[in-house]
């Protein structure tokens, strides 16, 4: 004696998970994590410093370097499958800038300036008078009080991560030097 039964059996397809980043970063700019693909039922993204997210795409705001690691990105579908994906995100630190100069000056004299780290990839020195320069450490010949002011230095590392410092230059007037003799004289006379 025989009978006969069937059964449907369904296998789905495992999504394809999607992690990537825009960076890398310069600390205190935002980390933007993209995940993949749309219309998930969970999307559960791990990675340094304890994050955590149940973002499609989250963003850690005011980062540091602690953020830099591989983040793991494990999508679930509505089927239940899942499948997992991970990006490597990398925030620099930022260069910090000094800038400095040797015055206060007389007029006509020359104001120097000095700006540093040393073996950044720009330097972008503004200041009064519409001063301009992309050198390190720039020179104002012949200064005049014209050049009294506070100048700004903006340098920006090989990774394209910048700071900005400023310094006060003070030039002064030179003294306006006067002479003179009640003369002529008779000789005898008191000078």
């Amino acid at each position: 004696c025989t009978d006969t039964a069937t059964t449907d059996v369904t296998v789905n397809d495992h999504p394809v998970a999607t992690a990537s980043n825009d960076g890398p970063y310069c600390a205190g700019a935002a980390v933007s994590l993209t995940g993949g693909p749309n219309g998930m039922s969970e999307y559960a993204w791990t990675g340094p410093n304890g994050f955590t997210s149940s973002l499609q795409s989250p963003s850690i705001p005011n980062s540091t370097t602690t953020e830099s690691g591989t983040y793991t990105l494990t999508v679930t579908d509505a089927n239940g499958c899942t499948d997992t994906a991970t990006t490597d995100v990398t925030v620099n630190d930022n260069p910090e800038a000094t800038a400095s100069n040797d015055g206060p000056y007389c007029a006509g004299a020359a104001v120097n300036l000095a700006g540093g780290p040393d073996g950044m990839s720009q330097y972008a020195w503004t200041g009064p008078n519409g001063f301009m320069s992309s050198t390190q450490n720039p020179t104002i010949p012949n200064s005049t009080t014209a050049d009294s002011g506070t100048y700004t230095l903006t340098v920006t590392d090989a990774n394209g991560c910048l700071d900005t410092a400023t310094t006060d230059v003070t030039v002064n007037d030179n003294p306006v030097a006067t002479a003179s003799n009640d003369g002529p004289y008779c000789e005898g006379d008191t000078i």
